[in-house]
């Protein structure tokens, strides 16, 4: 349900079960989405607030409040989007939600959807002879999806990966910058060594072997269709509605954000706590600023 292009989705999806229910491991972690099937498949009289309506139906017994395992949720960027949408529609399975440079998701203009839905057809048209070579998009012999092996660019080491990583953020809006550690740690998460072929040698340093980037590249074509303003404001509204505790926490040198986005934070979604670090867009993650933003997440999950 994400509306993005040339963006980078990251939800945090190790969470913290505070009464250990998982499998009887104390402290253990869940996510997201192993949460909510839980929950739905094992009551579905939980769901007696989506969108902060109450449903008559419901027995009082399973109150929201009363629940011991909620979740809280944390989310970067576009997953600050997808927290967004997720505490909107089930909101009885958090406890608070926190916001990482980013405040919801993607609003675009009602009246530029046929624009939209062109843009999308012919991105997908012109891509296409790239990602299916061979007219399919079945998985390579080893298992990997061949649309993207297909298209992957090959860097001849790590370190010239990384470099491109940190380029990526120099081109970004505003005056974001990231740190060197913060894009090794990324770039050897987000990469997989690339097939060694004739020029190349298995040998040595792990780090000398060639290396690809392993998303899905349609991740960066244009969307179909996004939200419209009036509907990220519901999804505002309905957060807000719900009584899910929200904290903003944003980049001095981050992602700039628009006049109407600022203004539907405030009067919608209305966050008990909203604050800007010193940092860039991936402040979270930069060693020079990680602590303060920890600091800031503990801070407000203790309340």
């Amino acid at each position: 349900f994400l509306s993005s292009a040339y963006y980078v989705l990251e939800c945090i999806e190790a969470l913290n079960w505070g009464k250990g229910n998982n499998g009887g491991s104390g402290g253990a972690t869940r996510t997201v989405v192993g949460n909510i099937n839980a929950n739905v498949n094992t009551n579905n009289s939980a769901q007696n607030n989506i969108g902060g309506v109450k449903n008559n139906n419901v027995d009082e017994s399973t109150d929201n409040n009363e629940r011991d395992d909620k979740i809280n949720l944390i989310g970067h960027s576009m997953g600050a989007g997808v927290s967004v949408v997720l505490v909107a529609a089930f909101p009885e399975l958090f406890s608070s939600l926190t916001l990482l440079e980013g405040a919801g998701p993607l609003a675009r203009n009602a009246n530029d959807c046929s624009r939209h839905v062109r843009a999308a057809c012919q991105r997908r048209l012109k891509s296409n002879k790239t990602l299916f070579p061979n007219g399919t998009n079945n998985a390579n012999a080893d298992g990997s999806n061949s649309m993207t092996t297909a298209r992957a660019k090959v860097y001849r080491n790590l370190d010239a990966a990384i470099e491109a990583r940190l380029d990526t953020t120099r081109r970004m809006p505003g005056d974001q910058y990231l740190s060197e550690e913060a894009a090794r740690d990324m770039v050897m998460r987000a990469t997989v060594d690339a097939a060694v072929t004739s020029n190349s040698s298995a040998a040595g340093d792990d780090t000398n072997r060639p290396v690809m980037f392993r998303h899905d590249p349609r991740l960066q074509w244009p969307s179909l269709q996004y939200y419209t303003r009036e509907q990220v404001e519901a999804f505002y509204n309905d957060v807000c509605n719900s009584g899910v505790p929200v904290s903003i926490l944003m980049a001095n040198d981050g992602w700039p954000v628009d006049s109407w986005s600022q203004a539907a934070v405030k009067d919608k979604l209305k966050p008990c706590r909203m604050k800007f670090l010193k940092g860039s867009h991936h402040f979270h993650a930069d060693p020079d600023t990680v602590e303060d933003v920890a600091s800031e997440i503990v801070s407000f999950l203790k309340v």
